[in-house]
C-alpha cells in the first residue's frame, strides 16, 4: 500500500501538468493557426483588390462607351443608312462586352447581372428606336429616335448600372 501512494505522489502531478500542457499547446496550435490563416487572407486581399478595382474600373468605361448619347455621337456616320447603322449600333455593343466578358470573374454576380442588364437594356432601345424610322433612311434619324427613348425614360440603364457598380467598389474599399 506504501508503495502505491509513493507511485500515485509522483504520477498525479505529472498527469495533471501533461494535461495542462496538452491544453496550452492546443490554445497556442489553435491561435497559431487562426493568425497564419488571417495574415493568408489579408496577403490574398492585397493582391486581389487591385485586380477587382480594375475590373469595376473597366465594367465602368464599358458602360460609359455604350451609354447611348455618347455611342450615338462617337459611331455617327453620313454613309450610313438607318439600318446599316443600327447594326453597326448593336456590333459595336457587343463587341465592348465581349472584350469585358473576363471581368465577371472579379465582380459579384450581383454587380456582372445589372452589367449584364444594362447592355440589354441598350439594345432593347437601340431596337424599338429602329422599328420606329424608316431602314432606308438617314443615319441621322436613328440618332434623333434613340435619344427620344432615353429622354423618355426616366433612369437609363446604363447610369443605373453605374451607380450599382460605384456603390459596390466603394463597399469593397471600405473593408
Amino acid at each position: 500500500m506504501q508503495d502505491l501512494l509513493e507511485i500515485l505522489k509522483y504520477t498525479v502531478p505529472s498527469i495533471i501538468l501533461l494535461l495542462t500542457v496538452s491544453m496550452m499547446m492546443k490554445y497556442y496550435y489553435k491561435s497559431f493557426v487562426r493568425d497564419r490563416d488571417r495574415d493568408l487572407l489579408l496577403q490574398d486581399r492585397k493582391k486581389t483588390l487591385p485586380l477587382r478595382l480594375q475590373a469595376y474600373e473597366r465594367l465602368a468605361l464599358f458602360l460609359e462607351r455604350i451609354t447611348v448619347d455618347s455611342l450615338v455621337v462617337r459611331e455617327q456616320d453620313e454613309d450610313f443608312t438607318a439600318r446599316d447603322f443600327h447594326q453597326h449600333l448593336l456590333g459595336v455593343i457587343r463587341a465592348e462586352y465581349e472584350h469585358n466578358l473576363s471581368q465577371q470573374i472579379y465582380i459579384s454576380g450581383d454587380a456582372w447581372s445589372v452589367v449584364r442588364n444594362a447592355k440589354e437594356g441598350t439594345l432593347k432601345m437601340i431596337n424599338q428606336a429602329a422599328m420606329k424610322v424608316n431602314p432606308d433612311g438617314p443615319a441621322l434619324n436613328l440618332s434623333k429616335k434613340i435619344i427620344e427613348i432615353q429622354m423618355e425614360n426616366d433612369n437609363s440603364p446604363t447610369q443605373a448600372a453605374l451607380d450599382f457598380l460605384r456603390n459596390e467598389a466603394r463597399l469593397m474599399m471600405e473593408r
